[in-house]
């Protein structure tokens, strides 16, 4: 056969890109880094090296599909060494290797690929995906060929998979600066950031394009010009700023209220959340019990007997004895479906049953469980406030800076697509449900007060009227 030319002139981080060796690796960054292209050829590469290899490229909807990779797939690589099935939306190089174009909108979309024996698995936009998905389709990477198995994947930071990606590509590596290696699969993972500036192809074939990115509003313009993954477009809370609501731990009054919150899980991570309030009115989040995914499943008693530890501490009483000391906490309140006989237990125990079958006391309420109340909560105790003492600025509603899952998991919220007034849902955000069914619980207590006081003070009002009226009479 005779030599074929691809025309494809890699970039340097493109290269990068195509010579790791790691078993998970994302490209991305800023719009414009080349990041689709370099996808479509290193999955190109790696059909060609490993023959009769089974390769799959996904996007979230089959329109993106069409118009990203199977059109690069067209313009990139010639026709004369693949065939291409259009119904099947699939490519058979001439050594026997397949590509599988695919798209993966929901979870029903994912789990049809469960039990499949997959090589190189490649998803451009990742950051459209929900963790779940994407999970079920690397527990598809396997050889049973020998081949090494790679995942290949590109982002942009926001949209709804931001914060677990972030959490595992860009957290994890340090921006990059370093190799991560997850301890539950042995997988070495990698981040290569890429702006638009890497991409000279595009900057001399079109080069108002950056010029367009610097015009976007801030957000967008951080986010897809420079790829900052800390500041982007649809965050739940854009207000929330580490120097404002997040503050050194301190010793707490013992005379200050506190309560509990807690989201329940044991699949999923669970989330305690500690709270307290001062005399000034402001709210604190004073401690967290919760675990990683990646953490051994916990069973609930044993969730119930952990968090009882965490508010015990030894002291030495006036006869020098040492005796145990509890924290006063006066409630614990939980989602709905804590308090449900049959979520889990044919038993017809609740999972409260189990908290306090492993030693918890704190009695239980139930949380109001709206997703715009808890929302819209959150904003109120976030606003920031300015003291005119210290020319600063403070917020209703703080954080310990030991409540580090929160505060990880909080500053990466998105907004519902479509719905601003609610958080999209995320399997990560069980530390937001538990502090915001903890903070809904003190507002709503404290609504409730002041709707009585103004009651009670509108009666006495109507009353003084009443009595001016009947003496003007007399």
């Amino acid at each position: 056969m005779k030599e074929v030319t691809i025309d494809y002139e890699e970039n340097n981080k493109q290269k990068i890109f195509h010579k790791s060796s790691e078993e998970e690796v994302l490209y991305g960054g800023a719009k414009g880094g080349g990041k689709s292209c370099a996808l479509v050829m290193d999955a190109l590469k790696y059909a060609l090296i490993y023959k009769k290899s089974t390769i799959y490229l996904f996007r979230k909807t089959y329109d993106d599909l069409e118009a990203n990779l199977i059109s690069e797939w067209f313009n990139k690589v010639p026709s004369i060494i693949y065939k291409y099935n259009a119904s099947k939306k699939t490519a058979t190089l001439i050594n026997g290797s397949k590509i599988f174009f695919r798209f993966v909108s929901n979870y029903k979309d994912a789990i049809r690929y469960d039990g499949r024996s997959i090589d190189y698995i490649g998803i451009d936009e990742l950051t459209h995906f929900e963790e779940e998905w994407v999970q079920i389709l690397l527990s598809c990477l396997r050889s049973p060929k020998g081949y090494p198995t790679f995942f290949r994947a590109t982002a942009n930071p926001g949209n709804i998979g931001h914060a677990w990606v972030k959490a595992r590509y860009i957290t994890s590596t340090d921006y990059g600066k370093k190799i991560y290696e997850d301890k539950k699969n042995g997988n070495k993972i990698k981040f290569i950031p890429a702006r638009v500036y890497d991409n000279k192809v595009l900057t001399e074939n079109d080069p108002k394009y950056i010029r367009r990115l610097e015009n976007l509003p801030e957000a967008k313009r951080k986010a897809y010009l420079e790829g900052d993954w800390d500041i982007y477009e649809g965050r739940a809370f854009p207000e929330f700023n580490e120097e404002i609501h997040v503050i050194d731990d301190f010793e707490i009054p013992k005379h200050w209220v506190r309560w509990m919150a807690v989201d329940n899980g044991y699949a999923d991570p669970f989330y305690f959340a500690w709270f307290t309030i001062s005399e000034d009115g402001i709210v604190y989040l004073y401690r967290e019990y919760t675990r990683k995914h990646t953490d051994i499943r916990i069973p609930y008693s044993e969730q119930g007997k952990n968090a009882m530890e965490m508010m015990s501490k030894p002291y030495v009483d006036e006869n020098g004895e040492i005796k145990e000391e509890t924290e006063d906490i006066e409630v614990c309140v939980a989602g709905l479906d804590a308090f449900n006989k049959h979520h889990r237990d044919l038993s017809g125990k609740t999972l409260i049953d189990y908290y306090i079958q492993g030693g918890f006391t704190v009695p239980f309420t139930k949380a109001i469980t709206s997703r715009e109340l808890r929302k819209s909560t959150f904003h109120e105790y976030l606003k920031p406030i300015e003291d005119e003492n210290t020319n600063t600025e403070y917020a209703k509603f703080q954080v310990f800076k030991s409540c580090k899952t929160f505060i990880e998991t909080f500053k990466n919220l998105m907004e519902e697509e479509g719905n601003p007034e609610v958080v999209a849902d995320d399997k990560n955000d069980h530390a937001y449900d538990a502090v915001g069914y903890g903070l809904i619980y003190y507002h709503s207590d404290k609504s409730k007060k002041i709707v009585e006081e103004k009651r009670i003070e509108t009666y006495k009002n109507e009353a003084i009227k009443r009595k001016k009226k009947t003496k003007k009479h007399l």
